[in-house]
C-alpha cells in the first residue's frame, strides 16, 4: 500500500521545501517530501508564509 503524496509530486502539496538555486530571474526549490524540483513561483502560498521579511 502506498502513501499518496509522500513520493508522488502530483499529489504532494510541497509544504516543506529548501532553496537549491537562485538567480536574478528565478528561485528553485526542492520539496523535502517528494523530491520534486520546482520554481518557487509554481508553489501556492502555504498558509502563514505569505509575508516577506519587510513585513516583520
Amino acid at each position: 500500500m502506498t502513501d499518496l503524496g509522500k513520493n508522488d509530486p502530483v499529489a504532494c502539496k510541497h509544504a516543506r521545501t529548501q532553496v537549491i538555486a537562485e538567480d536574478a530571474d528565478a528561485k528553485y526549490v526542492e520539496c523535502l517530501d517528494c523530491g520534486a524540483i520546482l520554481e518557487a513561483g509554481e508553489i501556492k502560498d502555504v498558509e502563514g508564509f505569505g509575508e516577506s521579511l519587510s513585513d516583520a
